[in-house]
C-alpha cells in the first residue's frame, strides 16, 4: 500500500505487475522462489487496493473543489458526523459550534450537484444553546475555504448563525445514532458528585469516552511533555476492560467459554462505535474478536494472528489509513509489546502463585511494556512531532497504572450506577494523582526535547535492527548485524545535526 500512496506507479501498472507474479509463482510452484512471487502479488494487490480506493479523487467528492477555493454563497446538504463542540468567545455570551459535516449534495451558482464527502462546519456568531446534534440534517449557506485552524477536515465551511436549516433529526435506525445516546448517558453517570471538578472530569471522560477536545490545553501539554498522550486514544486498555466485564457477566450466567466471542464481538463494538471509531479501538477490537472466536472455530487463539488479520481487515476497509499517524502508532507500538514479551524467558515473569510473586509480574510486564513502547515510539514521536522525551520511559511506570485505575473506576461506575458517586470519587484521587505526577515530571529540566526530524532510511533501519534483534537473532553473528543497523540508524539521525553541512 505504501508503494500505491508513493504516486511513483500508475493502477495498471500494478495490476500487470500482480498477475506477472502470480504467474511466476504457478510457473515455480515447488520451488523456494514460488514464495517471492506469492509475496510480491500479495503487495502488488494491496497497492492496487490503495490506488483504487484512496487515489485520485472522483468528480462527485467535495474535495475536488479544492483548487477553486474559495467559494462564495455555496448551500450544502448533508448530516453532522461526530458531536458539534462548543468554542465560547472571550468578549460576548456567543461562540461557534464546530462539526465535521458529511455532505451529500451542494448547491453552486443555483444548481444542485450529489457531492460526496466531509468538510469541516463552523457557525459563527452563535448560542451556546444552538439546537443541533449528532446526525441532524441541515442545509447550510455560506463561504467555502481551505482550512483556517488546526484539526479536522482540510476543507472549512464558515455558516452565520442563521443560515442553516434543520430538515431532519437524527436516524433512528443507525447504529452511530445508538452509540452516541449511550455515550451520553454514560457520560453523565461519570459525572455524578464530580461536576464541580472540571478539569478532572475533562480527563475522566476522554479517557472512558474519548471526549479529548474538553480536556485543557495545560494538561495536554503536560502529558505531551511526557510522552504519555497515548493514554487518551481509546485502546487495548479499555477494549480489554470491557472485555474483562463482560466476560465476567457471560460467566456467571454460564454461557461456554468458546462462544464468548459471539457475545462480546457486538458489545464491544457497540463500545467503540460509541467512542468514535478511532484506530486504535477499532485495532483492539478487532484483535479481540480473533482471540475470542478462535476457540469457537477450534483454533488456538494467538496474538500476533490478531494483530495480522486486524491490520489486513481495516487496510481492506480504509486503505488510506496507512498513512495515518494514529494508526502507525498503534500497529507498530503494539507490534514491538508482542515482540517483547515473546524474548523474555517466561520464568522471569511469572514466578508461580502467591501475592508476591503476582505482584512481581504485574511490575515486570509493566516494565518490559513499557520498554517495548518506548523504543517503538521513539522514532515515531521524533519524525511526526519533532519532539523527545526522555522521562517517557519511566512516565508510563507511573501513568499506564494509575489509568488502570481510573478506567476500572469508571467501568464500575458504569455498570453499577447505585454507586456511581462513589467510584466517581475514587477515580477523581487517582486522576488528581495522574495529573500531579505527570506535571511533576514536566517541570523536570531536559523532560522534552525540541529535535530535527530524523531522515526515514533512519527510522527504517532502527525498526529492522530491533525486528532482527528480537525476531530473527539466533546467534552472535547475527546479534551483531542487528547491533550494526541500531547504531547506523543513531548515526544516520545524528548526522543532520553533527554535520549540519
Amino acid at each position: 500500500m505504501l508503494l500505491g500512496a508513493s504516486g511513483l506507479f500508475p493502477f495498471s501498472f500494478l495490476v500487470v505487475a500482480s498477475v506477472l507474479c502470480l504467474l511466476l509463482g504457478f510457473l515455480f510452484l515447488r520451488r523456494r522462489f514460488s514464495s517471492v512471487s506469492v509475496f510480491g502479488c500479495v503487495a502488488m494487490v494491496a497497492a492496487c487496493r490503495y490506488v483504487a480506493g484512496a487515489g485520485i479523487p472522483s468528480d462527485v467528492e467535495v474535495r475536488q473543489l479544492s483548487p477553486a477555493l474559495p467559494l462564495y454563497g455555496v448551500e450544502l446538504i448533508g448530516r453532522i458526523a461526530t458531536q458539534p463542540v462548543y468554542y465560547a468567545y472571550r468578549d460576548s455570551g456567543r461562540g461557534s459550534w464546530v462539526f465535521p459535516f458529511e455532505c451529500e449534495g451542494l448547491n453552486l451558482s443555483g444548481e444542485w450537484r450529489r457531492r460526496s464527502g466531509r468538510v469541516q462546519v463552523r457557525i459563527g456568531g452563535a448560542p451556546p444553546d444552538l439546537d443541533i446534534a449528532f446526525d441532524d440534517r441541515l442545509l447550510l449557506s455560506g463561504q467555502l475555504r481551505k482550512r483556517r485552524y488546526p484539526g479536522g477536515e482540510p476543507i472549512e465551511m464558515a455558516v452565520q448563525s442563521m443560515a442553516w436549516e434543520e430538515l431532519s433529526g437524527p436516524r433512528r435506525y443507525y447504529p452511530r445514532v445508538w452509540g452516541q445516546a449511550l455515550r451520553e448517558r454514560v457520560a453523565e453517570s461519570l459525572s455524578k458528585g464530580i461536576g464541580r471538578y472540571p478539569s478532572q472530569l475533562a480527563v475522566y471522560k476522554a479517557l472512558l469516552l474519548g471526549y479529548r477536545k474538553a480536556v485543557p490545553s495545560a494538561i495536554n501539554e503536560q502529558f505531551s511533555r511526557t510522552g504519555t498522550m497515548h493514554i487518551f486514544a481509546i485502546s487495548g486498555l479499555h477494549v480489554g476492560m470491557a472485555g474483562l466485564f463482560l466476560t465476567i457477566v457471560l460467566q456467571s450466567i454460564g454461557v461456554p467459554r468458546n462462544w464468548w466471542g459471539v457475545w462480546l464481538l457486538p458489545l464491544l463494538l457497540l463500545y467503540v462505535v460509541s467512542t468514535g471509531m478511532k484506530s486504535s479501538a477499532l485495532r483492539a477490537v478487532t484483535m479481540a474478536s480473533v482471540y475470542f472466536l478462535a476457540p469457537l472455530f477450534r483454533r488456538q487463539p494467538d496474538v500476533s494472528v490478531s494483530i495480522a488479520f486486524a491490520l489486513i481487515l481495516l487496510l481492506g476497509f480504509h486503505p488510506a489509513e496507512i498513512l495515518s499517524a494514529g494508526f502507525i502508532f498503534s500497529f507498530i507500538v503494539v507490534s514491538f509489546i508482542v515482540m517483547g514479551f515473546s524474548v523474555v524467558p517466561e520464568g522471569f515473569v511469572y514466578r508461580g502463585r502467591g501475592w508476591l510473586n503476582g505482584a512481581w509480574a504485574y511490575v515486570a510486564s509493566l516494565g518490559i511494556t513499557s520498554v517495548a513502547a518506548f523504543i517503538a515510539s521513539m522514532p515515531l514521536t521524533s519524525l511526526y512531532f519533532a519532539t523527545f522525551s526522555p522521562v517517557s520511559l519511566f512516565g508510563n511506570l507511573i501513568v499506564v497504572p494509575l489509568t488502570f485505575c481510573i478506567v476500572l473506576c469508571g467501568w464500575l461506575s458504569i455498570v453499577l450506577p447505585v454507586a456511581s458517586e462513589v467510584f466517581n470519587y475514587a477515580a477523581l484521587a487517582f486522576i488528581d494523582g495522574l495529573l500531579g505526577s505527570t506535571g511533576w515530571l514536566a517541570q523536570l529540566p531536559g523532560a522534552c526535547w525540541s529535535v530535527a526530524r530524523p531522515p526515514l532510511l533512519a527510522s527504517f533501519l532502527w525498526y529492522a535492527g530491533w525486528i532482527l534483534l528480537l525476531v530473527h537473532a539466533r546467534n552472535r553473528d547475527q546479534r551483531k548485524v542487528a547491533a550494526f543497523l541500531l547504531l547506523l540508524a543513531l548515526a544516520t539521525a545524528l548526522a543532520p545535526v553533527i554535520l549540519p553541512g
